[in-house]
């Protein structure tokens, strides 16, 4: 009774959030005027004609007043459907291909950990697994139920080191969460040189977060892997007292192969620097088609920070959770909520949808479908 019980919260807090998201969103566009020797500035709600980016752009609000730029003191906001039909399709088609390169790089990275766990993978066969997850993720809680999916295939008609192959999906998707992390953390700390941070809402917080979860990756890390300290810490005889020790002996070897295998771990830290900053600069490029005003550096803190609390098992493909914060962080930078939340939408219409239908299409011709594996269940 607990699993479906905690589905259906999920799935509730899903809808809650998908509902305030709903209600923050602006489908009418909107004029905001600083005006000298006001503490607030103006808002004022109406329609723009034609083009709102373009330096002559013209405003009517809804008492009939008409403005038209370029304005100094104004700031454009469009509404959702606006800002979703003004598409620069050059920058979106950019974003798309740039979202193309991390498939790429992930298929890689993931089959060097496999190699490095003794298990042969085609550099195809590592792709194929890869896009076919992006399709799951799209049916199952977070944006990472796709590597359930990965670790049943790819251990399917192996006679030796299936928990190994099985766990390098995780240890793949925790060092991409590190290195994502990393990149956030430097980052930040040029907008702390800079004196930034006390310039933006919550990102003070967010700094803290995000340098708390580098370094309990990184204590984390260093005590599971470290022969003296599991030693000096007892991690092996509270181990020994968990129940399933069959599973959680082979749990363990999987884990501790990567102890021996340094230089395969770092080449796929160092690859993961490439793909994260693929990804970061495909939401990018997808906002600049929208028309974001936002910083690439801006980027480069934002979407590391969703997409990390979006890989919870909270909702399907993190639908609902992405959208509400990306909209305030884009409302903290200087943009709007709507916009921000259009951006996330396009993106992930893009990079889960668009793509995971591209998954599905390869999960429909794949020999592992027509040898009839059986899936697990969702139990998130």
């Amino acid at each position: 009774m607990q699993k479906p019980l905690f589905t259906i919260l999920k799935l509730a807090l899903a809808a809650i959030l998908v509902w305030f998201v709903l209600g923050q969103i602006a489908t009418q566009d909107r004029l905001r005027l600083t005006v000298e020797n006001m503490a607030e500035p103006t808002v004022l709600a109406g329609h723009f004609h034609g083009d709102w980016r373009a330096e002559d752009w013209q405003f009517q609000s809804t008492e009939g007043e008409h403005y038209q730029g370029p304005l100094d003191n104004a700031t454009l906001l469009p509404g959702f459907f606006t800002a979703m039909a003004s598409l620069e399709w050059k920058w979106f088609a950019l974003g798309v291909g740039l979202w193309g390169l991390l498939l790429l790089f992930a298929a890689q990275r993931w089959r060097i950990l496999l190699q490095a766990a003794e298990v042969p993978v085609a550099y195809g066969q590592a792709f194929r697994l890869t896009i076919i997850g992006y399709f799951f993720n799209n049916v199952m809680l977070g944006s990472t139920g796709g590597d359930l999916v990965r670790a049943v295939m790819v251990t399917r008609g192996l006679e030796s080191n299936r928990m190994r192959a099985a766990l390098s999906v995780i240890v793949d998707r925790l060092i991409g969460l590190f290195a994502l992390m990393l990149i956030a953390g430097c980052v930040l700390s040029a907008f702390w040189a800079a004196h930034r941070i006390s310039e933006v809402a919550g990102l003070r917080m967010v700094t803290g977060m995000v340098y708390g979860l580098i370094l309990a990756a990184i204590l984390g890390a260093g005590i599971y892997l470290s022969r003296r300290a599991r030693k000096r810490l007892g991690v092996d005889w509270i181990l020994k007292k968990l129940p399933a020790q069959g599973v959680i002996q082979k749990l363990d070897d999987a884990i501790l192969v990567y102890r021996d295998r340094k230089k395969p771990v770092l080449a796929a830290l160092l690859l993961s620097v490439p793909l994260q900053i693929s990804g970061i600069l495909s939401f990018w490029a997808i906002g600049s088609a929208l028309g974001s005003s936002l910083g690439v550096d801006e980027y480069f803190v934002i979407f590391p920070v969703v997409q990390t609390v979006s890989a919870l098992p909270i909702a399907p493909a993190g639908w609902g959770v992405g959208e509400t914060l990306y909209g305030t962080f884009f409302r903290n930078f200087g943009d709007s909520f709507t916009l921000g939340v259009a951006v996330s939408v396009l993106f992930r219409l893009t990079s889960q949808v668009g793509f995971g239908l591209l998954g599905g299409l390869v999960w429909v011709t794949s020999r592992e479908r027509r040898q009839g594996m059986s899936l697990p269940e969702n139990k998130s």
